[in-house]
């Protein structure tokens, strides 16, 4: 099979059989795009089973010297090339992925950002204005700080994802799976006074949160909301949805939550993603968790 028609059934495999997001897809394709022109002209149209190691290491080298990529951008090239590859040699297409034996560079290690207990306490307080819109914005906040929930999973919630009964909100992460996270009596209470006041929604949305013209709100609109918030405030610019996220982690973490709790909570696949957070500085947020339920 020729390396073109490989690349489109193996963006369709990503969309239909791994239920990856639309970005994540584009950037596969970018990464393998980018390896198709380094190959040379015609290569689109070449056996994919043609392909050898050396070109790869060949390719990425060039990368190196052309552009001083940082680690983590290569490691993501090369994950694009294995997971395709290996994907061409399950089906058939070649005999040996040209990939396997690639190895990615070492990545330094980021701690996660957070908000500081004060801070947290102060979005958390934060007055809420009359106005409809504005009250939605607050909530979204509160749900963020204290579900941990990822932006993308925020804007898809519908109303009857929210099981008061219950006490617990069923949110799509990624890769399409589905998880129930707990809601706290703040964001319970948030939650049921933003339904009560939150306005009659477009024919055929089912979204929990409404823009002012009744259709599903869009993640930037909540990255302008947080942002408004955290400039009244005077809070650090660069707060950002996931860094609430972190701060929820960490919080948790603080609390003495077992690893695999926290895992689950954040619909992490893997607990090396949220052994992260053994990193961070306990003793400072180790009050968080207090001035957080208020």
């Amino acid at each position: 099979m020729n390396i073109g028609e490989a690349l489109q059934r193996f963006v369709s495999h990503l969309g239909a059989e791994r239920n990856l997001a639309p970005r994540t897809i584009a950037a596969y394709r970018y990464d393998l795009d980018r390896l198709v022109v380094h190959l040379g002209e015609g290569a689109i149209g070449r056996n994919v089973a043609t392909v050898e190691s050396y070109q790869l290491k060949d390719y990425l080298a060039t990368l190196q010297e052309d552009s001083n990529l940082k680690p983590a951008t290569l490691c993501r090239i090369i994950s694009s090339m294995k997971v395709f590859f290996r994907w061409a040699e399950s089906e058939g297409y070649l005999d040996v992925s040209p990939a396997a034996r690639l190895r990615s560079p070492r990545k330094p290690r980021k701690l996660p950002v957070y908000l500081v207990p004060e801070d947290s306490s102060r979005l958390l307080a934060r007055a809420e204005p009359d106005a409809a819109m504005a009250a939605r914005d607050q909530t979204m906040v509160k749900v963020l700080i204290m579900m941990g929930l990822r932006l993308s999973e925020l804007v898809g919630i519908d109303v009857a994802d929210v099981d008061f009964e219950q006490g617990t909100i069923r949110v799509l992460g990624k890769g399409r799976k589905e998880r129930l996270v707990p809601m706290n009596g703040v964001v319970r209470r948030a939650l049921g006074a933003w339904l009560a006041s939150r306005g009659k929604p477009v024919e055929g949305c089912r979204a929990l949160f409404l823009d002012r013209h009744g259709n599903r709100i869009t993640g930037r609109m909540v990255q302008y909301a947080l942002r408004k918030a955290v400039k009244e405030l005077g809070l650090d610019p660069r707060v950002s949805p996931h860094k609430l996220r972190h701060t929820f982690a960490t919080t948790l973490y603080a609390e003495e939550t077992d690893l695999r709790d926290i895992q689950e909570l954040l619909g992490h696949a893997n607990i090396a993603s949220t052994s992260i957070y053994t990193h961070t500085n306990v003793d400072k947020v180790r009050a968080a968790v207090e001035k957080l339920k208020m």
